[in-house]
């Protein structure tokens, strides 16, 4: 019998990492829905870490895919990777891929690490800071990571709470067009 609950405890633990390892949650009490296909999204003023104002309607690509992330939430670092191959793939596709943080404010050491990261590697994408939580509001967002597929209407053409892998983002960004 004591077996079959160390067997029952492991087995959940197993379930609460792998869950950890997908989503974080940003309230996990909300009661919301997930974002919904559909709704549209307005032009918002965000600034990357460089101080630069960036718009929604200052991209001119037809498809806009919208990455939250957050560097409470570790599966940052993981999606990072899948993240600049994506981005490798905007330009002959056809589509901009954005990421927007919803940490708050960005300390000094998380300013360094991205300037760090983007000199290693081009980065291909912006990082854009939601600091007070104002278009993750608007959009209902609950969890990160969250991906936003947006089409030239700047509608919410496919919403996925946790980072799905690249095949899935480019199927919904296909559809998108």
């Amino acid at each position: 019998m004591a077996a079959g609950r160390g067997l029952a405890t492991r087995l959940i633990l197993i379930a609460v990492l792998v869950a950890s390892v997908t989503a974080c949650a940003a309230d996990t009490d909300d009661p919301r829905p997930a974002p919904q296909a559909g709704q549209s999204v307005s032009d918002f003023p965000l600034f990357d870490m460089d101080g630069k104002l960036h718009r929604l309607s200052d991209y001119r690509e037809p498809v806009i895919v919208i990455n939250f992330w957050a560097f409470w939430c570790d599966t940052w670092q993981k999606q990072l990777g899948q993240l600049r191959e994506l981005a490798r793939q905007q330009e002959e596709l056809g589509f901009r891929l954005i990421v927007v943080s919803v940490d708050g404010q960005w300390s000094d050491m998380q300013k360094a690490h991205l300037r760090r990261i983007r000199e290693e590697g081009e980065l291909g994408f912006p990082v854009l800071l939601d600091g007070q939580k104002v278009l993750a509001g608007r959009l209902g967002l609950r969890r990160v990571p969250t991906v936003m597929v947006l089409d030239r209407g700047r509608r919410v053409r496919w919403v996925h709470e946790a980072y799905p892998g690249n095949p899935a983002v480019l199927g919904a960004v296909r559809k998108a067009f």
